[in-house]
Formats: structure tokens, sequence, C-alpha cells
């Protein structure tokens, strides 16, 4: 038996929940992070403010099964610095997940005993093993929820958010440019007039 400490890291919003408490078989519950837990998420994926999340999380687990299927879906409120104008842009996330865990020490499913074997024995490139024959190890017998579902709400997160008239802006920045370009360079408007020339066109 391993009596090595576990080392459990928090991190700017962590809601542990303890496998031990599914006394049946499946386990619903809410979850939302605090206002000191929003003001570092945000900091954390880049947002002006994390003005609202919420997740509603089922975690199921089957008689004689090894893992631990945790799935859900969140909402929220997020507020960007625009990329173009640096305008707050407001926009609201939805979205599903879906992710297993099993404790490290228990069977290996046979799926990834099986796909571990055939790529020590070199057979080429081997598909992606789906998350259930592959699960995230539960650490010291709990699942971050708060983690995962900061996970899942990074990706839904818009990388390049736009504020209203940013497109006419861009489009001013992008012709100011260009004229800068050929008034910094005058062998351009040489280069025009020498083509002109040669075409038999008026200069």
């Amino acid at each position: 038996m391993n009596d090595t400490p576990i080392n459990v890291v928090e991190t700017e919003w962590s809601h542990f929940w303890s496998v031990g408490e599914l006394k049946e078989g499946q386990k619903t519950l809410k979850i939302s992070p605090n206002e000191a837990e929003s003001a570092r998420l945000a900091q954390r994926l880049g947002l002006l403010s994390l003005d609202k999340l919420e997740a509603e999380i089922t975690i199921s687990h089957g008689a004689g099964e090894v893992r631990y299927n945790v799935a859900g879906r969140f909402s929220a409120d997020v507020t960007q610095k625009c990329v173009v104008t640096l305008d707050p842009v407001q926009s609201h996330l939805e979205d599903e997940f879906e992710a297993w865990y099993a404790d490290s020490d228990a069977a290996i499913p046979l799926a990834k005993a099986r796909h571990e074997k055939l790529n020590e024995k070199g057979h080429g490139e081997l598909p992606i093993l789906e998350e259930r024959d592959d699960p995230e190890p539960l650490v010291d017998g709990k699942i971050d929820l708060g983690e995962l579902v900061t996970q899942y709400l990074a990706l839904s997160i818009n990388p390049y958010p736009h504020a209203e008239g940013a497109e006419e802006v861009m489009k001013a920045q992008e012709k100011e440019a260009k004229e800068d370009a050929e008034v910094k360079n005058p062998f351009a408007a040489l280069k025009d007039w020498k083509d002109k020339m040669m075409r038999g066109e008026d200069p």
C-alpha cells in the first residue's frame, strides 16, 4: 500500500467533491464561484470580469464500475476587452461538458491496456482513446469540479471579441496604414507613373 501523502492542488476556483459521498448510483449538484473566486478566474482567463458562472453537474457510478462519469452544463456572463477598440464586450456563454474519472490504483480499462500494448509494438499511428477508456485520476478520492468547469469555460470564450463598430474601425485603420505606407515610399508613386507610361496612358 502506498502511504505517500497526496498533494491536492487548489486552483483559482477549486470545488472538491469526494466520490465517497456518492451513496447511490447518481448525484446532481449545482456549483458557482464566490466573488473572490470569480475575480481570480477573470484574471486567469484574461477577462475584464466574470459576472456570473453557474454549473449543474450529475455524477454517476455504475455497480461494479471503477469509473465515475461527470456530465453537466454551465452558463456564464463574461466581460472582455475588444481586441480593436479596447471597449468592453459582454457575452453570455452556455455549453455542455463530460468527463471520466477513476482511482489511479484501480484496474486499467481493457481498451486502454490494449491500446498501450499496440503502441509498444509500434503499430503505426493509433486512434486517440475515448475519454471513458482513459479517465482522469481521482486525487485523494476527490474530483475538482470547479477546475473541470473552468477548463470548459476557457474553451467557450471568444479569443477575439469585437465591440459594435469594430469592423469600421479596422477598415479605417487599414486605409490609414496603406496611405501612410504610400507616403513613406516615394518609389511606389514613381513605379506607378512608369507603369502608366509603358502602357501609353496619361500619367
